[in-house]
């Protein structure tokens, strides 16, 4: 197992042409040694979208993720289980569409974004007051895959 990092990679990292898999793979890391925080990992709606493509359970990706040490293992691994990459890579060519109300969230949230407009300054105490009961509350409600 690889050591996990302290915040998954950015939304727009891929492993051969698909995004997503390296920043769950992270979260499925840093959930496996217990420090994933307030990030969600299955509950969201994006981890959601890819491993009902992938045909996976959150649990099974988790395990999948923390058993490999590269985004290739765990691409390899995913296709020795067999998922329909097509629909997965036209999701993937979809996402900056598909996300692009969560996409600024994340890079502010995440320090991507390296000067935050007067309003981002404001907004970000704020979003960071309510994430983690925000995340909760998801948790709770919105069922894994």
């Amino acid at each position: 197992m690889v050591d996990p990092p302290t915040r998954p990679r950015r939304w727009n990292v891929e492993v051969e042409g698909i995004k997503w898999i390296p920043r769950l793979a992270d979260k499925a890391r840093m959930s496996a040694a217990g420090t994933l925080g307030t990030y969600l990992i299955g509950h969201s709606p994006v981890d959601f979208a890819l491993l009902k493509r992938l045909d996976m359970t959150t649990e099974a990706f988790v395990a999948l993720a923390a058993a490999t040490t590269s985004d290739e293992e765990v691409l390899a691994a995913l296709r020795s289980r067999g998922f329909d990459e097509a629909a997965v890579r036209k999701w993937s060519d979809r996402f900056e569409s598909s996300y692009r109300v969560y996409i600024p969230l994340w890079d502010l949230d995440e320090g991507y974004v390296v000067t935050p407009s007067p309003l981002q300054k404001l907004l970000l105490p704020f979003m960071r007051a309510v994430e983690g009961p925000a995340m909760d509350l998801v948790r709770k409600v919105r069922p894994l895959p």
